[in-house]
């Protein structure tokens, strides 16, 4: 894949934004306990700002992936997630940074987000061949490990040498870079050739479907769509349901670590990055599992191991030296990565090939909307136990909530009879 330039500059920059986002993910929660002090129930708060993008906007932003070439619209996402992280350091500068400020960033960062992300899938099928779709997943999701590996710790790094106002610098300038290489992806002839295919096809989709997207019903379809299938249908609620508590979950984490189990954002970062360590070793290798293992089996461990993971983390709290509790977050955070790198390249792969090309915007939003929207609920549940119980009970309630989300798929049929490896994917019209 890496021969072929179109892709390759594509790759590129998403792995180089992802770097920025990934050390933004340990530093604005940094920000937000060194800097204004913030409580549990703030952080849960803060927390769910950018899944509750995706409630509020999620159809809408599907629709408007699908309606605009798909290449034009990350780079204006770009654009306008490098302005919103680059006035948090502008703020603090001014005196004028609170948490209100910060929740709205996140809020408006995780729209543009989800934006980039819908026009990305569509622009994958448009672009490639669909029976590469495993392998790109799988170099797409090693790019999200990677930069978890580096960005947390690059992060964590920043915030203790610079302060993380000034870390935050490190985003806005990835984001730049990424769309410098986007705005370049184009330059060969065979990036050219993509480039043409892509918006003679957007077009013709566009006019196909100008009507039905310029009403209510159109902003419906792709939700309707991907509920009526079979086989997509467990894979939203499984999802819907763990994340409800992966919110929960993370809602207390960087309190909890840093609070109870006494981290310097150094060793937030190195833990984050024990995870991303995880994903990387799982990128190289889930394209080979979905190819020997049948996907429902696949799938179910795929949430397993996240749980056993969950567990570690409240449970470091037992152990009687600061060094073993630093490994046994560590560790947690490598099954974890390791098991939901799987997890993502086989929903990817999964929503791909049973999706229509024209729909697979409105769909990935309508996944996005399901999945991720609840969140904003785990999170502020997650912040209200902690505040009111304490930080572990809420870690243990959360686990024990993941544990239970592989009950929508062990014993569904459809989900049985599918393989990846023997599906037919679907034409564009």
């Amino acid at each position: 894949m890496l021969k072929d330039s179109s892709f390759r500059n594509l790759w590129t920059a998403q792995t180089v934004s992802l770097f920025g986002t990934q050390a933004s993910v340990v530093i604005i929660p940094l920000l937000a306990l060194g800097t204004l002090d913030a409580s549990a129930f703030e952080m849960g708060l803060l927390g769910s700002a950018e899944s509750l993008a995706v409630l509020l906007l999620g159809l809408w932003v599907g629709m408007t992936a699908d309606r605009y070439p798909r290449r034009s619209v990350m780079v204006t996402a770009n654009i306008l997630r490098l302005l919103l992280i680059g006035m948090i350091p502008v703020a603090y500068a001014l005196d004028m940074l609170s948490i209100p400020l910060l929740f709205t960033t996140v809020f408006l960062v995780g729209a543009l987000t989800l934006l980039y992300d819908s026009a990305l899938s569509s622009h994958m099928v448009l672009t490639f061949d669909r029976r590469q779709l495993p392998k790109i997943n799988s170099y797409m999701e090693g790019s999200t490990a990677v930069s978890e590996v580096a960005g947390p710790g690059l992060g964590g790094l920043l915030v203790q040498a610079l302060g993380a106002p000034l870390a935050l610098v490190a985003d806005v300038c990835s984001y730049v870079a990424s769309t410098v290489l986007l705005l370049g992806s184009g330059g060969t002839k065979k990036g050219e050739e993509n480039t043409a295919h892509e918006d003679a096809a957007d077009e013709d989709a566009e006019q196909e479907n100008a009507e039905e997207k310029e009403s209510v019903k159109g902003a419906l379809t792709g939700f309707t769509w991907a509920f009526s299938h079979p086989v997509l249908r467990p894979v939203i609620v499984s999802a819907a349901h763990f994340n409800f508590f992966t919110a929960m979950f993370f809602a207390v984490y960087t309190f909890y670590v840093v609070k109870e189990l006494g981290f310097s954002p150094l060793l937030v970062g190195l833990a984050s990055a024990a995870g991303g360590l995880g994903g990387v070793l799982s990128a190289t290798a889930a394209s080979s599992f979905m190819s020997r293992v049948r996907t429902r089996l696949l799938y179910v461990l795929s949430l397993v191991v996240p749980t056993v993971g969950a567990f570690l983390v409240p449970g470091s709290e037992l152990l009687d030296s600061s060094l073993l509790r630093f490994l046994a977050v560590a560790a947690g955070m490598f099954l974890w990565s390791f098991a939901i790198v799987v997890n993502l390249v086989m929903s990817e792969t999964i929503k791909q090939l049973v999706t229509p090309t024209h729909m697979i915007g409105q769909v990935t939003s309508a996944m996005r909307f399901t999945t991720l929207g609840f969140e904003p609920v785990g999170a502020i549940v997650g912040g209200t136990v902690s505040q009111f119980l304490s930080p572990t009970t809420a870690l243990v309630i959360a686990s024990c909530g993941l544990a239970t989300s592989i009950a929508w798929v062990v014993f569904n049929r459809h989900l049985g009879m599918y393989d990846v490896n023997e599906a037919e994917p679907v034409s564009a019209a």
